[in-house]
């Protein structure tokens, strides 16, 4: 009748279907009174097909019967409506005396989240003007979330002064419960509502637990001056300075050219390099997109699978080194690019600085890329936002035809007369906004580009760095349902490659290839979609 699978010990059975029945389902009248919505009657009715309904009581997706308020358009499950809601409830560590149950709820404000919460059961302690709701009563009092190195643990009240939340950046009421951290540092405070989000916190009570100790592994060996043992190399490395800018010279750590500065090189030449600020990457970081310290790895553990990662952050596939949690049964990974994001983060193109202070709720666009499906930075003064992987994109890069360093530019610094010279399709300046079009090859959507403006030489995004711009040459990955093997390739021949992609057919035109059995594929998604009766 309700489709809820968990059946009690009494219920009612049918011989001939060899089904079983709630008692409540079976018994539920047609219209009854409950302490959970007192204003009104609640009417049985069949939920409609393809209505998103939920128990307000429970949270739990209605599919057939139910209660319903016409009125308010609130519904209870028969389970629900056929339990009788606690009077009082007892909880000394909330609150020192018994609470209890308050029928009209709607204008009442949770002393332990601080929000109105429409059709929520609340409960009152009428001499101490303390008012809860029936969940919020049960809310943890030590949790680590993402946003913070330390614990936080819940305090009824803030000192009095004017208090920030450190998730979502705008003001805490003092006047209601919040986190604070364990260790007071700089006076850190978050909303209970923003404290237990599900992207913050991982839903584990820790009051009572001890910590463990924050150990510090360095991620080299010093053998002498300007030589390291790296932990994921077997050989010596060698701090060097780049003079001349070679593309085929990749990081093994964040997949992109060793444009300037100093690098470590492998002094066995088996061609291992590693920037110098990626050879100096922390093995174990605390980021705030997730609330368990991450591990930096060589070799994913989803490299097992396909020999490669999915970034959690940009979205972006990668064979480079690998910030990795296991604690979940879902795996955590980001790149190393995205790791070195955090709080505040200074964005070259923008003034202020930006935070991870938006709602995941709520819909957002990247000023950028105008695309929504990596995870998003804001500015909290204004309305830019920015994902991780228009984020992550260097400011400066080399082209190999010219002496200079090129810079990202914005779509106001593009004219209409603006072209790539590596696909050669145009700069294309539209009336509100601005996007790149590869001619003929069906790529866009973004505003931005790489420009040297002694030399006037543009270039979008994708041509220059490649469309999976952390995809390491040398690296085999498999691809297709048949999981076949996939060498990546520098694309540093005479002539460019004609995709075999049943779909594309066209020259190859990024810095990579993908390499299956004897055909060559532009991209990953033209190598995935590969099939052998393509041949």
């Amino acid at each position: 009748m309700c489709e809820n699978r968990n059946v009690g010990t009494d219920y009612y059975f049918c011989v001939g279907c060899d089904e079983r029945y709630h008692k409540e389902c079976v018994e539920s009248p047609l219209q009854i009174k409950h302490p959970f919505h007192p204003r009104h009657s609640l009417q049985l009715f069949l939920t409609p097909r393809g209505c998103d309904y939920h128990c307000a009581h429970c949270l739990t997706y209605l599919t057939l019967k139910s209660y319903h308020c016409t009125s308010c358009n609130l519904n209870l499950d028969p389970i629900c409506a056929m339990k009788q809601l606690p009077i009082v409830k007892n909880h000394p560590k909330r609150h020192v005396h018994p609470l209890t149950f308050f029928p009209r709820q709607d204008s009442l404000a949770c002393n332990v989240c601080g929000v109105i919460k429409k059709f929520n059961p609340t409960y009152v302690c009428v001499p101490c003007d303390f008012v809860a709701h029936r969940n919020c009563i049960y809310f943890p009092f030590v949790i680590k979330i993402s946003r913070h190195r330390h614990r936080v643990a819940f305090t009824s009240s803030l000192p009095s002064g004017e208090w920030f939340c450190g998730v979502c950046r705008r003001e805490i009421d003092n006047h209601y419960g919040a986190y604070a951290c364990q260790k007071h540092c700089n006076n850190y405070f978050v909303h209970t509502r923003c404290a237990l989000r599900g992207d913050v916190w991982d839903g584990v009570e820790l009051e009572g637990v001890p910590e463990e100790p924050d150990v510090v592994v360095e991620p080299f060996e010093r053998i002498a001056e300007g030589i390291i043992l790296h932990f994921t190399h077997a050989h010596q490395m060698r701090l060097e300075v780049s003079l001349v800018y070679d593309r085929t010279k990749i990081c093994q750590a964040c997949v992109l050219p060793i444009y300037e500065g100093s690098f470590y090189a492998c002094m066995d030449q088996c061609d291992f390099i590693l920037h110098d600020a990626c050879a100096n990457a922390p093995r174990r970081i605390h980021h705030p997109l997730h609330p368990h310290p991450l591990t930096l790895k060589a070799v994913a553990v989803t490299f097992e699978d396909d020999g490669q990662f999915h970034c959690n952050a940009c979205a972006q596939r990668g064979c480079g080194f690998v910030y990795e949690c296991q604690v979940e049964e879902e795996c955590f990974q980001l790149d190393v690019m995205c790791a070195s994001i955090s709080e505040p983060f200074h964005y070259h193109g923008h003034k202020h600085p930006l935070f991870l202070a938006l709602d995941p709720d709520e819909k957002h666009q990247c000023h950028i890329c105008k695309g929504g499906y990596s995870k998003l930075l804001n500015c909290i003064e204004c309305d830019f936002v920015v994902c991780f992987m228009c984020a992550a994109l260097p400011y400066k890069v080399r082209y190999k035809h010219d002496k200079h360093f090129l810079t990202f530019c914005n779509w106001q610094e593009a004219s209409d007369s603006d072209w790539c010279e590596i696909c050669e399709g145009k700069l294309i300046v539209g009336e509100n906004d601005f996007k790149f079009y590869v001619v003929g090859y069906g790529i866009e959507g973004t505003t931005g580009f790489y420009g040297c403006n002694e030399c006037c030489t543009t270039l979008h995004i994708h041509c220059l760095l490649g469309k999976q711009r952390y995809m390491k040459p040398g690296q085999t990955i498999y691809v297709t349902m048949k999981s076949r093997s996939c060498r990546i390739l520098h694309n540093n021949s005479n002539s460019r490659p004609i995709c075999s992609g049943r779909k594309c057919q066209r020259r190859c035109l990024f810095n990579t290839v993908f390499k299956v059995d004897a055909h060559i594929f532009c991209c990953w998604e033209c190598a995935q979609l590969f099939d052998e009766d393509d041949e």
